[in-house]
């Protein structure tokens, strides 16, 4: 059955990567994104839902904060050939750690990312109701 979603994409156990990603951090921002996710599409008008609980490695790559949106570069690799192609879609893959006061997370991808050493992360492709309800949720 298909739900009405704000967004899909890449979806990350939220407590265990923010452990991960705190070495990276400069400055935090106050206003941390409670689901930290990589978009593929926002207000999609189709999706595959059969793909949801898919596996997608994610690396890592850069890290940029600007004062207004702080956040991580990207880059993905899916063995699923339709979210591949879905993948690089994205004109700048990147994950929303945080923002301040009155900022948007679309704003991220405007920011000046910095090379970081590359970690690898666990996620699954999945869909965020406008309710904030994560569908496809596997455990990692």
């Amino acid at each position: 059955m298909w739900e009405k979603y704000h967004y899909i994409g890449c979806f990350f156990a939220t407590e265990d990567f923010y452990k991960k990603v705190k070495k990276y951090r400069k400055n935090p921002l106050e206003q941390q994104i409670e689901i930290p996710h990589i978009t593929f599409s926002y207000k999609p008008d189709k999706v595959e839902e059969s793909l949801f609980g898919t596996a997608v490695r994610v690396w890592i790559t850069g890290y940029g904060n600007d004062g207004r949106n702080e956040g991580l570069k990207v880059k993905l690799e899916c063995e699923d050939p339709v979210l591949q192609k879905m993948s690089e879609q994205i004109k700048i893959p990147h994950i929303t750690l945080a923002v301040s006061k009155g900022e948007k997370a679309v704003n991220t991808s405007r920011l000046k990312f910095e090379p970081v050493e590359p970690m690898e992360l666990e996620s699954f492709f999945g869909g965020c109701t406008e309710e904030k309800r994560v569908i496809g949720r596997k455990r990692l």
